[in-house]
């Protein structure tokens, strides 16, 4: 698993509050388990939502300073007054994970989540990850299309069924039409690597060779020559390690031969409990 830590606007100039910058859908959520838990209680409105606004920030302020103890604690306060609020779940998930707790713990969370919000995509892009680590391919494969279809311009789950196809199924050319989605948003050098490795294994050789030259005009010479040996040997996509020598086969998907993509990050932890704006 990538550890890139998830970061909350920090900057003097921001000054929005917390629930000024989470989406519309996650605002509906918040009323929604507003009204349900103010049956149970009978707790003013106002003060019940001020409530779930502090502690979703300190679950968020929590997991980003790596104390993934107290993350879940809030988020285990927060589903205590909102019980079917379906972010704090994926939170959940996430904390559970960085605290190397049970992974099927994390999936319980995240089909927990699911259950009370059926259109989080992210829940579904997660449980992909983890069954692609658990070489579920099936499985990992089909969560990742849930995701998309909910949400289409999901670049992580684009980026994972890329690599799936490429990597596992042998389909160079389906594997491009996922490529292409993602360079739309985010031209990382690495994107170009997968798509030298889509033309080369569909016999478009001059377009493989047009990436090889791509790689070099963007400084990524080690990436151009690993590229060209493939191509020069005749051989499959090179997973055998990564910038930091790791391997990528053995972790989530989305990684190709490579680390993720650092604006748009394909490390299971961001979608577990990302940014607000991934809400």
């Amino acid at each position: 698993m990538y550890h890139q830590r998830p970061q909350v606007p920090r900057s003097p100039h921001f000054r929005k509050s917390l629930f000024s910058v989470i989406p519309k859908v996650v605002r509906q959520s918040f009323f929604f388990v507003l009204i349900f838990s103010s049956f149970l209680t009978n707790a003013p409105a106002q003060a019940q939502l001020e409530v779930l606004k502090q502690l979703y920030e300190r679950a968020v302020n929590a997991y980003n300073s790596q104390q993934y103890d107290q993350a879940m604690a809030f988020y285990q306060q927060l589903v205590k007054i909102a019980p079917v609020f379906a972010p704090a779940y994926n939170g959940l998930a996430l904390a559970n994970q960085g605290a190397g707790g049970d992974e099927d713990k994390t999936i319980e969370y995240l089909k927990t989540a699911i259950s009370y919000d059926p259109k989080m995509a992210q829940a579904y892009d997660n449980l992909g990850r983890i069954y692609y680590g658990r070489q579920d391919v099936d499985q990992a494969e089909g969560y990742f299309e849930k995701a998309l279809k909910i949400d289409p311009n999901m670049t992580s789950a684009q980026l994972s069924l890329a690599w799936i196809n490429l990597l596992v199924r042998s389909r160079p050319l389906t594997a491009l039409k996922y490529f292409k989605q993602v360079l739309a948003v985010s031209p990382d050098p690495k994107i170009y690597y997968g798509m030298g490795q889509a033309y080369f294994a569909s016999n478009q050789r001059e377009d493989a060779m047009d990436m090889i030259t791509k790689l070099h005009e963007l400084g990524q010479d080690d990436m151009a020559s690993r590229l060209e040996d493939s191509m020069r040997e005749n051989a499959q996509v090179n997973t055998q390690t990564d910038a930091d020598g790791a391997n990528p086969s053995a972790q989530s998907p989305g990684l190709g031969p490579l680390a993720p993509t650092p604006d748009k990050p394909t490390g299971m932890k961001v979608h577990l409990r990302g940014k607000l704006s991934d809400f």
